[in-house]
């Protein structure tokens, strides 16, 4: 974590705890540019990462994005990249993730969670955190948990979705 972009280099995965036997991996990759799909930078190496995912969390920077035109524009253009790479990464689970709300003052965020809920970014969950301070990190991962042991019932019950993690 640091205050520049393509901080994140490399994958990495991590396995987050909640609690007795309540744990999953997150793989953390580093952003997408435009032509990822393509090949641009890396892109091709780490959409290959987001194959092997169930459920897909978009983090977006807030303090640099703190307009929901921006935010729109930086979905667009990261379902862009996943519908070149594979049409099936498009259609799974994703939820939107603004990141660094500690960089912004309360309303300022409620403006921007207001605007993101009128423009109704593509129907997903919103979630607002600080990688810096923690706030908001609990709430997240305790509904990625949920999700996935809905997901896991669903699944032994004989539903099976293809959705992804990450």
């Amino acid at each position: 974590m640091a205050d520049y972009p393509f901080t994140t280099l490399y994958p990495h995965l991590g396995v987050v705890r909640l609690g007795e036997g309540q744990s999953f991996v997150i793989a953390d990759i580093p952003g997408l540019v435009e032509g990822a799909a393509e090949g641009a930078g890396l892109g091709v190496r780490f959409l290959r990462h987001l194959s092997r995912t169930r459920l897909l969390l978009h983090l977006v920077d807030a303090g640099a994005a703190a307009e929901a035109a921006e935010v729109e524009r930086q979905i667009t253009l990261i379902e862009a990249e996943l519908r070149g790479y594979d049409q099936g990464l498009e259609q799974r689970e994703r939820w939107l993730v603004l990141n660094k709300i500690d960089l912004l003052d309360e309303q300022r965020l409620e403006a921007l969670r207001r605007d993101l809920g009128e423009r109704r970014v593509g129907g997903r969950p919103l979630f607002t955190i600080s990688a810096a301070t923690g706030k908001g990190c609990p709430e997240l991962m305790g509904a990625v948990q949920q999700w996935l042991e809905g997901r896991n019932q669903n699944t032994q019950h004989g539903e099976h979705h293809d959705t992804v993690q990450e």
